[in-house]
């Protein structure tokens, strides 16, 4: 007859749990079933079922540009662009590493975008948006990025095109105030 230790009682909960939690991650990665609703938002409650969505249900379909201008007494600069990626070499793969400064850019630019459809539903305008951390961070970004002169404002602008399309022109998604740099 089996005998149950302690340990073996132990190693067979552990195993019937991550059964049951790796059964459940299967069932949440298809569309929005009633088991997977019941699973996510009944019995998940802190969140520790995965939703991998690598490339779907909405893959990035948009490029964002940063640009900036500066101002001197009463003349502006051109509008410059600043890169949010790079381009890919044969060793980035070995050697990068400017990689994370613009994945912390790319991503910051993407939750600002993200965030201004909230403030203007809450606020009609987007005044406060220039408080929020995403805002200050590109702001900083720009600010310390070629400074053609020492005393002068600088004015960023985000704007957004459709990829790879690149007959389309991009729109504008914020124009910010000048800032004294």
């Amino acid at each position: 007859m089996l005998k149950l230790t302690p340990t073996a009682i132990y190693e067979l909960v552990i195993t019937v749990i991550l059964a049951c939690w790796f059964l459940a991650t299967i069932l949440c990665q298809f569309k929005e079933t009633g088991v997977s609703w019941f699973i996510r938002y009944k019995i998940d409650l802190f969140n520790l079922i995965p939703l991998w969505t690598f490339f779907a249900p909405h893959p990035g379909k948009r490029d964002y540009h940063l640009l900036f201008r500066d101002k001197t007494d009463d003349s502006y600069t051109e509008w410059h662009e600043m890169d949010i990626t790079e381009e890919r070499t044969f060793w980035s793969w070995l050697w990068n590493p400017e990689k994370r400064d613009k994945k912390i850019l790319s991503d910051v630019v993407q939750s600002l975008v993200s965030s201004i459809p909230s403030y203007r539903e809450k606020t009609g305008n987007l005044n406060l948006l220039m408080f929020s951390t995403p805002y200050i961070i590109v702001l900083h970004a720009v600010s310390h990025y070629k400074k053609h002169t020492e005393n002068c404002y600088r004015q960023f602008m985000l704007a957004e095109s459709a990829g790879y399309q690149k007959e389309t022109t991009p729109s504008l998604i914020l124009l910010s105030v000048f800032h004294q740099i």
